[in-house]
């Protein structure tokens, strides 16, 4: 990318691809997801996710919806990708994985039970939003 922002030649664009393709496995690490799970939330195949991560592909703005809506953010938050917000995540993101990578049983415990419930509770308000409001 030149300095005015716009894109020089196949190489600026091709740094575009891979600071998407980062954000992608940024993002998708974060939620402890393999590719194979992302692909799946984003009705995309396994491989195209990994090439995507790589860099290899110039997404699409349809897929790129996909991917925006399987991470439940907006298309700008997706494409939102600065480097002091990647540094935090990633050392926040650093300090767990050292934690949880530890010996400590209980912690690694702790984490998974966590994260269980969280889904849980996820898939939970999903269906009670899908329940009619029975005030009158």
């Amino acid at each position: 990318m030149s300095k005015n922002g716009g894109i020089d030649g196949d190489n600026g664009s091709h740094d575009v691809q891979v600071k998407v393709g980062q954000r992608v496995r940024m993002l998708r690490k974060a939620r402890g997801w393999s590719q194979e799970e992302l692909a799946a939330r984003a009705l995309l195949h396994p491989t195209y996710i990994g090439s995507i991560e790589r860099g290899e592909r110039n997404v699409s703005l349809v897929n790129l919806a996909k991917l925006s809506e399987a991470f439940e953010m907006t298309l700008r938050d997706l494409l939102t990708f600065s480097l002091h917000d990647q540094d935090k995540e990633g050392i926040q993101e650093k300090q767990i994985r050292e934690l949880v990578a530890g010996s400590d049983r209980l912690a690694i415990a702790f984490f998974q039970t966590f994260c269980q419930k969280c889904e849980t509770l996820k898939r939970f308000r999903a269906l009670q939003a899908l329940i009619p409001d029975q005030k009158e």
